[in-house]
């Protein structure tokens, strides 16, 4: 017969060894060791991008040679390779999220992202301008950049430092993000980056990095088949990365037509990089470096895998290496002028907090003596490709967006409320007395907006009938 103190036992007995069981089937990493790989991981993006800016586009049919590079960025101006995730880190940690809406997010870019943009990005900005609320603005009938566009790639890496070890948070957080300005293949391209990324805190051979991270990827999408084509022709030209870039050229921008801003390309040099150079941060840049094309882009993605491989202890340790300390600000609005790395590095960390216990993580202690238990996860399929292409054209599109906008004029969300009545006013579409007073009056709230402002009263005059 077992008493009441027994059953207690036996019941703490069980529920110790679940606990043990579960520790057990999880990746320990201690705090600091979280930091040091965080701030590795931003410190290769700064210099791949920044160190990289002259080859951007400096080498197109042929390859260049490989430069002499050394690590040496003490400050990193910002640059759209880094500030819009920058920018977007930013609003996740003041609105407490790890997914800003969509409304939120679309004011954000209406506050801070205003100039040094380009194809997608600024095709998506300008439909922001007009009320059009992502994921609308990577709709291939608005933004035809969207299909093809580098931005899943070169927007994405950030994310992949909020989620260490854990490849599909980390994927599924850059989604939300990406969304904003591509769809289809470049989302390929950012699950595939981003689950690099991911694994890297914790594996250290870059081809099983490469191969593992495919599992993100629909295995009938160009990138996946870039991706294996890339993995063949190293392993039939191990010592000749010249023939890899001629047959990358040869099917993916001449044959297959992806130009030298599309996410397919630059994305089989990135891969082509990661394994020609071994892991070496050094030779993996200047690869990245002379095989052209989207250059700074692709060696920013490249050193931020090898950084977080690395940790900033050992690449600060490199004799002649100079690391970023300072990140300054001179192209996105409302943001702080300039920020130091210590603190860029603790946002980061604030956001993987969040990430891991999303992920069904743990936090054991405080301060710099913690210790993440984090579960272990293989990388699995983010989203296949023909199930998620955007459809109908134009006009279609055009009569969506008027009849979400007016459901939204009575939405929860101030932000939601004030882009529907930008973009009812703004379109002149056709309403009734009492829409057209609804979006007038949310039009004159909106002017109390200081982000908004100047589309409300844009979007006033619009609403007003002519003289």
């Amino acid at each position: 017969m077992c008493d009441a103190p027994c059953l207690w036992v036996g019941a703490t007995v069980v529920a110790m060894a679940g606990l043990m069981a579960q520790a057990a089937e999880a990746r320990h990493l201690s705090r600091a060791e979280l930091l040091d790989r965080i701030r590795g991981g931003w410190a290769g993006q700064m210099i791949g991008n920044v160190q990289g800016l002259p080859f951007e586009f400096k080498y197109k049919d042929e390859p260049g040679p490989l430069p002499d590079f050394t690590p040496n960025l003490p400050r990193c101006r910002s640059d759209d390779d880094t500030d819009i995730e920058w920018t977007h880190l930013h609003a996740m940690d003041r609105l407490g999220t790890l997914l800003v809406p969509y409304p939120d997010l679309a004011r954000e870019w209406v506050h801070s992202i205003n100039r040094r943009i380009w194809v997608s990005n600024e095709q998506a900005r300008k439909l922001i301008g007009q009320g059009i609320v992502p994921p609308w603005t990577s709709h291939f009938a608005l933004n035809p950049h969207a299909k093809y566009n580098l931005s899943g790639q070169f927007c994405a890496e950030a994310f992949g430092l909020l989620a260490p070890g854990l490849p599909n948070e980390a994927a599924r957080i850059a989604r939300h993000y990406v969304h904003i300005t591509v769809r289809g293949e470049p989302v390929q391209a950012c699950a595939h980056t981003t689950a690099m990324i991911a694994l890297a805190f914790f594996e250290r051979d870059i081809e099983r990095i490469v191969t593992r991270s495919l599992d993100a990827v629909d295995p009938r999408s160009e990138h996946a088949e870039m991706v294996r084509d890339v993995l063949a022709w190293h392993k039939q030209w191990p010592a000749d990365w010249q023939a890899t870039r001629a047959a990358i050229q040869k099917k993916y921008r001449d044959e297959r037509k992806w130009n030298m801003n599309a996410t397919v390309t630059n994305g089989a040099l990135v891969v082509a990089a990661l394994l020609y150079g071994k892991g070496d941060f050094v030779e993996t840049l200047r690869l990245s470096f002379a095989m052209g094309y989207d250059a700074d882009c692709n060696a920013a993605t490249c050193g931020t895998v090898l950084g977080v491989m690395l940790g900033a202890k050992a690449m600060a340790a490199r004799p002649g290496w100079v690391l970023p300390e300072h990140y300054d600000n001179t192209t996105r609005d409302g943001l702080p002028k300039s920020e130091t790395l210590d603190d860029l590095v603790a946002l980061t960390a604030r956001l993987a907090d969040k990430a891991i216990l999303a992920a069904g993580g743990r936090k054991e202690g405080e301060g710099d003596g913690a210790v993440y238990l984090i579960p272990i996860q293989e990388p699995a399929l983010l989203e296949r490709l023909a199930e998620v292409l955007p459809t109908g054209d134009l006009k279609e599109v055009d009569e969506a967006i008027d009849q979400e906008a007016l459901k939204r004029l009575d939405d929860s969300s101030p932000a939601a409320r004030s882009f529907a009545a930008i973009r009812l006013a703004t379109r002149r579409v056709p309403l009734a007395p009492a829409e057209k007073a609804k979006t007038a009056t949310m039009l004159n709230e909106t002017l109390k907006d200081e982000v908004l402002a100047p589309l409300a009263k844009a979007a006033l005059e619009a609403l007003a009938p002519p003289q």
